[in-house]
């Protein structure tokens, strides 16, 4: 039986990750009738609206914000059970609230979307920490140690087995299916990490036999962003494109749904560390992590060793120059099970244990 006292929690998030972790938490915790206020920013800031969920306050889209305002007098006045907060890179008001709520004594609920999320943020007490899957909560476990209780809720990048990409998705993969045997799907999300797999990508597929086409598709955050990092000042979008270029007539667009809808119905995913590398797995699809010195920089950068697709077996590696056919081995469903969709009720459940 449920108990009876409703709970008011404030949400904050920022990017898309945390966002689809963070909003479906928002939505199902307010139809059990708690009391949600949430705060969003960043490009997250399109999902709320998007999906017609209402926030107290929402920020312009910019994947850089710089929201700024009196957290301390918000929260006095909300008088929150707990604030919860991803994990979003660069951090921005998530960092302010955690820090806010700690100094208030309100317990601090952190939501990682991807794995070693909090190891990222370890200046902050938290009095719970809701992850993905058990890798994830075996590395928070060796982060956060014993006193802090950590529950596997579930990855929004994985989706359910009855998810249907959208209409203009699948008509678009019909009309690449009528050309090429196989479609492959590329996702860059990031500045030089990505600009350096492309470089191992293009001349591994130049080297790949059958009728196949390659779908590029890039992080929305940095396509726009100035090339700076890598020396160059054309934008990422216009450095990847270039590299693109010896595949010829190979490389389709197709600017439909996001990346996790193309991972469901592509015959083969590739990334470096990229979340939809979990909805290609999980949907039983042939992924490659592309691991070039910039990948396991990021990943270092991250607070990970390996890649974690690659860990769980989900993943084969392609580290140097090949044909890509062997490498295009699906995952066993052994593996599959290690992935698992985002059980929203199952974190209000989690929080409510926490705080009943």
């Amino acid at each position: 039986m449920r108990k009876l006292r409703k709970l008011r929690l404030a949400v904050v998030s920022k990017d898309n990750g945390d966002t689809k972790m963070l909003l479906p938490i928002a939505r199902e915790a307010r139809q059990l009738g708690h009391k949600v206020i949430i705060l969003a920013e960043g490009v997250g800031v399109d999902h709320y609206i998007k999906q017609g969920v209402k926030t107290f306050f929402r920020d312009v889209s910019n994947p850089d914000p710089k929201t700024d305002f009196d957290l301390e007098f918000l929260l006095s006045m909300a008088k929150p059970d707990a604030v919860l907060v991803g994990f979003p890179g660069p951090n921005n008001l998530s960092g302010k609230i955690s820090a806010v709520a700690n100094d208030m004594g309100i317990p601090l609920i952190g939501v990682e979307d991807y794995w070693g999320g909090v190891k990222r943020y370890l200046e902050f007490k938290y009095s719970l920490l809701l992850t993905i899957d058990d890798y994830a909560a075996e590395i928070a476990r060796n982060a956060l140690g014993p006193k802090v209780p950590i529950s596997v809720i579930g990855n929004h990048a994985v989706s359910g087995l009855d998810y249907r990409s959208p209409e203009a998705v699948l008509a678009g993969m019909e009309e690449l299916k009528k050309r090429f045997n196989q479609v492959f799907v590329f996702g860059g999300g990031g500045g030089k990490h990505t600009t350096e797999e492309l470089k191992l990508l293009v001349p591994s597929l130049q080297k790949t036999p059958g009728n196949w086409c390659l779908v590029p598709r890039y992080h929305p955050n940095l396509k726009k962003k100035l090339a700076e990092e890598i020396g160059d000042q054309r934008t990422f979008q216009e450095v990847w494109d270039e590299l693109l270029l010896p595949l010829g007539d190979r490389v389709v667009r197709l600017d439909a749904g996001n990346s996790d809808d193309m991972a469901v119905v592509s015959d083969a995913y590739f990334s470096g560390l990229g979340s939809s590398m979990n909805t290609a797995i999980y949907s039983g699809k042939p992924t490659i992590a592309v691991v070039t010195a910039a990948t396991m920089e990021a990943i270092r950068d991250s607070k990970l060793d390996a890649v974690p697709a690659v860990e769980l077996g989900g993943a084969k590696t392609l580290t140097e120059v090949q044909d890509l056919q062997p490498l295009l081995v699906p995952p066993n469903d052994e593996v599959r099970k290690k992935f698992k969709p985002l059980d929203a009720n199952l974190a209000v459940r989690k929080i409510e244990k926490l705080l009943f």
